[in-house]
This record gives structure tokens, C-alpha cells and sequence, in this order.
């Protein structure tokens, strides 16, 4: 029989057992033994070892001194069960909780719990949040820690990686109702880790495994490993010994060995957030890794994250008085790449508090799409911030939510301080990007904006002028700068909303809501200034779809989403609010709420309706009958049978072309008063020569005659030099795509 110390190390080294499966029992005088968790356990300690009377891995004993049982080797107890990416012995592990309503608990997180589909990018978090341990006096604790919850809430970060946090704040964040609605926390909640290293880890993403490494006294590395749509990360925290520490520099510098050591085991993908300590570049260095704010901020970025000239809080603490950049997003990945960097917490409240005496920092990564330009408009986004560092820029439609069709525009909105000057921002980009084809402003929009072409894709730039409110804050306090500001920067929470929608089911729906688009456009339903609904619309019903149904395999999910919606009544708005006196009501999901489909005419309605039953029931067919053809089901439609006569529409490109989109509206609005209701402009142009561009528009079954539909077209295009509008017959329909 073994000793008691041979089992306690043969479990610690030996990377077949999960040491976060033991318990060990520890006798006590006068009453029954104490389990003790073995990663809890310190040998050498206040235990001797002879006291350790027997080890449990899941709930069988493995070893009992008095017995003398000793079958660790004969038995599957205590195994590890999967791979795990945080290897062993360097982490030891620690066992994920979610909140449990039924319960009314934190619970473990079952390893056999079927995982949330994945999201489709990753919004990290890293905030020192400056514990109560010293000077409590002079920090006013009690009025940041409220501060500070809202502040997580509104950064909706995928992972939020805190430092410096206490038991106190912990119960607070375990408390509050979108944390447990959402978050999973890394390691017990009755445990000492926080308490003892002052780390916190909190993932809305799924969580695969969770590890903790012990740096020294009162430092460590806290990771978990979370599931993405590019497959799985490990995110992991840290806090480096300060300048306040006896030897602070000498201690820094055996820590990053140590990481260096273990995160280079690490397989795949590694983020490290934390604290540094250092203001220069030597953590990135160290560890091999890439500093995400610089790859979006450039390398001559020095923002600082902890600045006592202007945060009190940080003057309390400082030994210098020196501003640095210590809080950093450290990446290791082919896969994933940085698109935007921003602070929080760097304004303060009207009587000039701080959250902390550190600024948060949020990072958005994402990772390539299927056609490969995912990374193409990520490197846009880059650019373009890059180009406008006082400001945040965020991406947003498709490309935000991950469900681009190939060739996709990158839509942009730019929050930029003081009043936005657009001449002054256009200016910053010409000399940005010079490469940029047709850099121009957009005209007759709401909020300004900007247009133009780089590598290849279209970039669409609205930008908001936040005055004296922080860029960084201004999407969460959009609704302080007016109505037409705020509907602008909607377009982010929007897109994270509708990701939000469809937990648990991200990938699900990220599939879908491409195969639903590409099938709209096919189709001719896919434009807002056409009459149809914009991709928002069909990613709010597709959010709605996967949510219900993302368990589902691909074809049965479409044929899902196909069958809810061509039976709805569209009487009902879809999304909290009122439908009003719209025909078809899609509202967007966060404030303002307000449809988004206030173009969608009568007819227009009774067309999506009709095409979503088309689909249904060819796919239907399919599940009976067999494969359906892609072709099929996105075929062109049928345009010859559906249009007596059409519009020819010819107008130069560029800012004329824009102008007309503009006005199609109204064009088909006056084509119903004068008894073509059921007319139909084809979203895409299809033809062109040297100076002219053409679009066509289905006049439907009663057509106006050519008198009436040139005193139209001359009243619609005034204006648009150049412009003309033709009828052709039935038989001269243009051919669509």
C-alpha cells in the first residue's frame, strides 16, 4: 500500500488524473474527518501527512488507510475524460458554475451538458477594479462598485476578465440578474480563489474547462477555455507584481517566465488579460504574443490605462505619478484577429468619481468567414480606427453578427468626438488610405457619412457626433444625443441584440441567416429601398428561428424557419413593441425601438408571404421526396408572368445612382396611386454601358400607360441630370440577377 504523499503527488503530476476530482479526508480530533478538495491541499504544510486518512474521486474511494483500499490504478475514478487544453500539471483545474433557477444556486456546470452554439466573434474585457484593502478612506468603494456593474453590463463583453476583485464584489456581480442570466463563472463561488489571488472570470461564451496557476503569494493565471465559432480559445487573467512590492521588477520578470512556460503548452489560440505592471512592451515580448490594442491603434498608440494626472483614484495609488499603458489584451491566434480597442471608465461621473484608478479595456476579435473576406473587412476596420484614434469605430450588420454573404459591404459607424467635423474626418482618411477608390460623402442621408471602396469591398461610414460624451461610452448612452444620433448607433446594439436573440444557438444561427439571405436576394426581397426587408429584418427573424429551434440539423432549421414565417400573421409585429398601421412590422431590438420596415407596401407583403410559402413548400417536397436543388430554391423568379410591362430605368453612377435609389420609394409609391400596387423594383442593375447604369421595375399586372408613367418618371427623376426612364413590353423583360 501506498503512502498517503506518493497518492497526493501521483494525482497532482500525473496528467491522466483530474485532480479537481479528489477529495482528500483529513482526520480531527473528536468528530468525523474533513474533506478537503485536493487542489486545496498544501503539502508541508499545517497537515501532516499521517493525518490523511483516504481519497475520494467522484464519490468512490480510491484509498483508505485503515482498510488499506488502494486502487487508483483500477479504476476509472478521477480520470480525465476528454483531452484538456489546459494542460497538467501546470494548471490545476477548477470547475465552472452557472446560476440554476430551479435552485436558486450557483451549480457546476455539467461536463456532459449539451454546449450553446458558439458565437460568431469575441468581445473581451480586462479592468483592474482597484480592491478595498488600502485606503479605503480616500476611494469611496460603495459608490464605484454600482458604477462599476453598470459599466460591465453596458460593455457586453463576451469574457470579462476582473483584478484586484474581493469576495464582496464578487457577491455582487453573483447577484445581479444579467449576470446570472448570462454568465458562467470560472470556479466555485464558495471557494478561496478569488479571495486569495484577486481574479475573476466571467463567460457568457461556452465554457469548455477552467484552470488556475499559482505565479506566487497572492498571484496566479486564471483561465477558461471557451467555444467559438473559429473553435476553441483559451482566455486567460492575470495580474504581474507592481513597483509596490519589495523587488517588484525582479518578481515581474519570474513571472512572465512562468507564463511564457505555460501558455506556450497551451494548444491553439491563447488571450491573456490582466494587469501588467509595466508600461512598455516587454510582456508581449516575453510572451511571444501580439498587443491587441496596438495591432488596432498602431504601434505608436500609447493610451494610457492608468493615469494619475487625470483620475484622482489613480494619484491615491501611484509611486510616480507617471500615466502607463499596464492593462493589455495579449493575442496568440492565426485565427482570430483584433478589429477595434477601446477604453471604459476613463469619464467620470458630474462630481468627477472614477469607476477605478485603472481604465477598462474592451477588444472585439473575429475570425475568417467561409469566403475568406471576413478578414479582409477586419483589416478595413482596423484601418479605418487606426485612421480616427479619437474616436470608436464599430462594425456592424452581417459583418458585426458573422453572417455576411461574400462581397458583402462593410458597414461602419464611426462615434467621433466634439462635432464631428465630416470635412476634417474625410480629410484623416484620404491621407489614411490613400489606396481608397471613391472616397466621397454620401448625400441626403440623416447622419452624415462617408463612401468609398478599399481592397476590393464598399465601405459604408456613418458617423455620430458625440460632443463632450466619450466615444467610448456613446453607443451605451446613445439616447442622450437625440433621436437621429441614437437610431445611428442602434446599428451596434442591434447586431449584438440579435446575436443575444439567438443563445443558445449562435452558430445555428450565423448558418441560417446566410442561407435565408442569399435566398432573399435571389429572390429580389432583400432591399429596404426597393420595397423589401433589409438583412436586419431577415437576421431578426432568423435570430428568432435558431433560438427556438438551433438544435436542429441545417436543412430541417431552414425548412423551419420557412414554415414559422409564411404562416405568420403579419397583424402581429415581430420584436416588443406595436405593429401600428403597417402591413408587415419587424421592430429592431434595442432602443430606439422603431420597425424596420416601414417600406414594405401591402403588396409588397402579400410577395414575402407568397415567396415564403414558395420555399416551404419546395422544401417540404424535399424531406419526402428528396435533395433540394440549391437552383430550386433559389431561382430566379419568375418575373415575365408576375410584370405586364416595365420601367427601364438609366442613370449615371455614382452619386446620381444614389440619388435615384433614394427616390424609389416615392417612385413606387406613385406607381400604386396610379394603379400599380403590386410593382416591384429589382434591387441590383442589370446593365450597364460606358456613362449610363440600368435598373428595371416590374409594373405588375395593371400597368399605367406610357403617357402616365413618363409624367411620373420626369416628376420622380427632376433633378438627376441625365436620367431617363422607358416602357417595354412583357416580352422585352430585362434579364435579372
Amino acid at each position: 500500500m501506498r503512502t498517503s504523499e506518493e497518492i497526493y503527488h501521483r494525482v497532482r503530476w500525473d496528467a491522466r488524473f483530474d485532480p479537481a476530482c479528489f477529495v482528500m479526508g483529513v482526520a480531527q480530533r473528536g468528530t468525523v474527518p474533513k474533506r478537503v478538495p485536493l487542489p486545496r491541499f498544501t503539502p508541508g504544510g499545517d497537515i501532516p501527512w499521517h493525518r490523511v486518512l483516504f481519497f475520494e474521486a467522484d464519490g468512490e474511494v480510491v484509498w483508505d488507510r485503515s482498510s488499506g483500499v488502494d486502487r487508483i490504478d483500477a479504476t476509472d475514478a478521477g480520470r480525465v475524460r476528454t483531452p484538456r487544453r489546459l494542460p497538467s500539471p501546470y494548471f490545476t483545474s477548477r470547475t465552472p458554475h452557472a446560476y440554476c433557477v430551479p435552485e436558486a444556486a450557483w451549480t457546476p456546470v455539467p461536463e456532459d451538458a449539451p454546449a450553446p452554439a458558439r458565437s460568431a466573434s469575441l468581445a473581451l474585457l480586462t479592468w483592474n477594479t482597484l480592491w478595498d484593502r488600502y485606503d479605503s478612506d480616500r476611494i469611496d468603494t460603495a459608490r464605484r462598485r454600482p458604477l462599476l456593474l453598470d459599466a460591465l453590463h453596458a460593455a457586453n463583453a463576451d469574457v470579462i476578465a476582473l483584478q484586484e476583485a474581493e469576495p464582496a464584489l464578487l457577491g455582487l456581480l453573483l447577484a445581479t440578474p444579467w449576470v446570472r442570466e448570462s454568465y458562467t463563472l470560472w470556479a466555485d463561488p464558495a471557494g478561496r480563489d478569488v479571495a486569495d489571488c484577486g481574479l475573476l472570470l466571467l463567460s457568457r461564451v461556452p465554457v469548455r474547462e477552467a484552470g488556475l496557476h499559482v505565479l506566487g503569494p497572492h498571484k496566479a493565471v486564471a483561465a477558461v477555455v471557451v467555444e467559438t465559432a473559429e473553435g476553441p480559445v483559451t482566455v486567460s487573467v492575470t495580474h504581474l507584481s507592481s513597483d509596490h512590492s519589495a523587488n517588484g521588477a525582479t518578481r515581474r520578470d519570474a513571472e512572465l517566465a512562468d507564463l511564457a512556460a505555460g501558455l506556450a503548452a497551451i494548444e491553439g489560440d491563447v488571450m491573456l488579460l490582466g494587469d501588467f505592471n509595466d508600461g512598455g512592451d516587454t510582456p508581449q515580448d516575453r510572451l511571444g504574443m501580439a498587443d491587441a490594442w496596438s495591432r488596432v491603434r498602431g504601434a505608436d498608440d500609447r493610451t494610457p490605462t492608468f493615469d494619475p494626472s487625470v483620475n484622482p483614484l489613480a494619484a491615491v495609488s501611484s509611486l510616480t505619478g507617471r500615466a502607463s499603458r499596464l492593462d493589455r489584451v495579449l493575442v496568440r491566434s492565426e485565427r482570430l484577429r483584433p478589429v477595434s480597442a477601446a477604453l471604459l471608465g476613463d469619464v467620470p461621473t458630474p462630481d468627477g468619481l472614477y469607476v477605478s484608478d485603472h481604465f477598462g479595456v474592451r477588444v472585439e476579435l473575429t475570425g475568417a468567414s467561409e469566403d475568406g473576406s471576413e478578414s479582409d473587412a477586419a483589416e478595413i476596420v482596423r484601418r479605418v480606427s487606426a485612421a480616427l484614434p479619437d474616436g470608436r469605430v464599430h462594425p456592424v450588420g452581417s459583418r458585426r453578427m458573422g453572417c455576411a454573404l461574400p462581397g458583402a459591404d462593410v458597414d461602419l459607424v464611426a462615434a467621433l468626438p466634439g462635432d464631428g467635423d465630416l470635412r476634417g474626418t474625410r480629410e484623416r482618411l484620404t491621407a489614411a488610405l490613400p489606396e481608397a477608390v471613391g472616397l466621397r460623402e454620401v448625400t441626403g442621408a440623416r447622419v452624415p457619412g462617408l463612401r468609398f471602396c478599399l481592397d476590393g469591398l464598399r465601405v459604408d461610414l456613418v458617423t455620430v457626433a458625440t460632443g463632450e460624451l466619450s466615444p467610448d461610452v456613446a453607443v451605451a448612452r446613445r439616447t442622450e444625443l437625440g433621436e437621429v444620433a441614437a437610431t445611428a448607433l442602434s446599428a451596434v446594439s442591434d447586431a449584438d441584440a440579435v446575436l443575444a436573440a439567438a443563445d443558445p444557438h449562435r452558430a445555428a444561427f450565423t448558418r441560417l441567416a446566410r442561407e435565408v439571405k442569399a435566398w432573399a436576394r435571389a429572390r429580389g426581397l432583400d432591399s429596404a429601398p426597393c420595397g423589401g426587408l433589409p438583412g436586419l429584418a431577415w437576421s431578426v427573424l432568423a435570430a428568432r428561428t435558431a433560438h427556438e429551434a438551433g438544435d436542429l440539423p441545417p436543412l430541417p432549421l431552414l425548412r423551419h424557419f420557412f414554415a414559422t414565417w409564411a404562416v405568420w400573421d403579419w397583424n402581429r409585429p415581430v420584436g416588443s413593441g406595436e405593429a401600428g398601421e403597417l402591413p408587415l412590422t419587424v421592430l429592431t431590438p434595442t432602443a430606439p425601438v422603431r420597425p424596420c420596415t416601414s417600406q414594405v407596401s401591402p403588396a409588397g407583403r402579400d410577395l414575402i408571404a407568397e415567396e415564403l410559402f414558395r420555399a416551404w413548400e419546395i422544401l417540404e417536397s424535399a424531406a419526402v421526396c428528396g435533395p433540394v436543388p440549391h437552383a430550386l430554391l433559389c431561382a430566379p423568379p419568375p418575373l415575365h408572368l408576375r410584370h405586364a410591362a416595365w420601367a427601364i430605368v438609366s442613370v449615371r453612377p455614382g452619386l446620381d445612382e444614389g440619388r435615384f435609389r433614394g427616390r424609389l420609394l416615392a417612385l413606387l409609391a406613385a406607381l400604386a396611386e396610379a394603379g400599380s400596387p403590386d410593382a416591384h423594383a429589382w434591387p441590383r442593375p442589370f446593365g450597364a454601358d460606358a456613362s449610363h447604369t440600368q435598373y428595371a421595375i416590374g409594373l405588375g399586372r395593371t400597368p399605367p400607360d406610357e403617357a402616365r408613367l413618363a409624367e411620373i418618371g420626369a416628376r420622380l427623376l427632376r433633378g438627376i441630370p441625365e436620367a431617363g426612364l422607358r416602357r417595354a413590353g412583357r416580352g422585352a423583360a430585362p434579364e435579372l440577377r
